[in-house]
This record gives C-alpha cells, sequence and structure tokens, in this order.
C-alpha cells in the first residue's frame, strides 16, 4: 500500500511539471528539517520543489520532501503465548523506526521585490500530505525465545507475534503557512530559506504515528537552491 501511495504522488508531481506550459518556471532543491511540539523526534532529509510564477510577485509551489527514518528505543510488556512457558510475562526493548515522505503545495506572495529579482521576502499557505511507516523490532532478553512471547493488548490495539512484523503505513493531512526569504544570484539563481508551521490530522493511521511520532502542531526548516528556466 505504502508504495503505491508514494507512486501516485510522484507521478502526479511530474505530470505537474510536464503539463505546466509557463515560459517560466523553477526547479530546486535542497536540506530539510521536521520538528514537532512535545516529540523529541528532530528529522533530517531532503526536499525538491518546482515553483511557476503566476505574477511577478506570485508564484504557485510544489515540493516533495523525503526524511531519512528515525529509530527510537522504547521497553514494552510482553507476555507467554501458551501455559507452562516461564517466565509467563517479561519486559522487552523495542527499536521503532519511523519514516516520512510528504507532498506540499501551496501559493507564495514575494514582498520587496520580484520572485526573480533581487532580496525578497515571501509568505503563504500550503497543504500537505505525508506518509508515514511504522516498524518495530522486538529485543528479547537473553533465554527468551521470541516465537514463545506476544505483546499485550491495549490501547484499543490487539497482541501481535514478536516476529514476522511488516511495517505499517500512515496517512496524514496537513495544512499552514510558510515564510521565508529569497536572494537572487546573478546566474539565473536563488537561494532560499523558508519556516514553515502546521496543524497534522490523521487520514489513516492504524500504527498512531500522529501523537507518538509526529506532532499535531509541526513546523520545518527548508534551505535550498532554486534554478531559473526562462
Amino acid at each position: 500500500m505504502g508504495n503505491k501511495i508514494t507512486l501516485l504522488i510522484i507521478s502526479t508531481l511530474f505530470m505537474f511539471v510536464s503539463n505546466t506550459s509557463q515560459a517560466q518556471y523553477s526547479l530546486g532543491g535542497g536540506v530539510s528539517t521536521f520538528h514537532g511540539l512535545n516529540i523529541d523526534i528532530n528529522r533530517v532529509g531532503l526536499n525538491g520543489f518546482v515553483e511557476v510564477p503566476k505574477a511577478s510577485d506570485m508564484t504557485l509551489l510544489v515540493r516533495a520532501a523525503y526524511m531519512f527514518p528515525e529509530k527510537d528505543t522504547r521497553t514494552a510488556d510482553i507476555e507467554a503465548i501458551d501455559f507452562g512457558i516461564s517466565p509467563s510475562k517479561a519486559q522487552t526493548d523495542i527499536v521503532a523506526k519511523t519514516s516520512y515522505f510528504a507532498i506540499d503545495g501551496g501559493t507564495r506572495h514575494y514582498f520587496i521585490n520580484d520572485y526573480d529579482v533581487g532580496f525578497s521576502i515571501f509568505a503563504g499557505p500550503h497543504i500537505k500530505g505525508i506518509l508515514a511507516s511504522y516498524s518495530v523490532d522486538y529485543r528479547v532478553p537473553d533465554g527468551l525465545d521470541p516465537n514463545d512471547y506476544k505483546t499485550i493488548a491495549g490501547n484499543g490495539s490487539p497482541s501481535q507475534s514478536l516476529t514476522n512484523l511488516s511495517p505499517q503505513y500512515s496517512l496524514l493531512f496537513a495544512f499552514g503557512g510558510t515564510v521565508g526569504v529569497k536572494y537572487q544570484l546573478p546566474y539565473r539563481g536563488a537561494l532560499m530559506f523558508d519556516v514553515g508551521l502546521e496543524i497534522v490530522t490523521q487520514l489513516y493511521d492504524p500504527s498512531y504515528i500522529l501523537g507518538y511520532d509526529i506532532s499535531p502542531l509541526s513546523f520545518s526548516f527548508n534551505l535550498g537552491y532554486r534554478f531559473d528556466w526562462y
């Protein structure tokens, strides 16, 4: 499911680029970070974007961002699958890994100078779709067989085996705003930096990634280079 959604999002982005009939457009990329309120996980990754001017001081931007997977070690209670297994309950370490891929799009309004002139400040709204995955690796204490144990059901989650677990995917939706600065370089390019703030909601989230690994109130920093075609 996750791979199909990723391919659909990427295909939509390339369709947008290929159908653009503007005489001027820009492509760029750079580094991104993603953070959340009351969340200890700070993600780092890469971004790529296309920006199309609709007026001299207003553009449409679509950006894709991939964050490198984050690992987090936790503890959990486990119980024996069958009677006669000793001990009947124990604690295990969990190495949880989450991934993050997102597409956001919106308008940018430029102030002080135009889209492709000198120094500018820009701001605008955006919406975002986030595809995240969650996978776990249970590391039971020495002397115990992970095949003999299962997780303890709770908080609406059923018990499950500790082995042969597949990643679970979540689809989230966000909306917010972006503020940034741009400095035009001499040869059809610009350096750009922006800060985005957004509210994240869940569309499909079986692993409860929202709230545990991604905050409902999140923000990002994006630094990149933009090359302009005329």
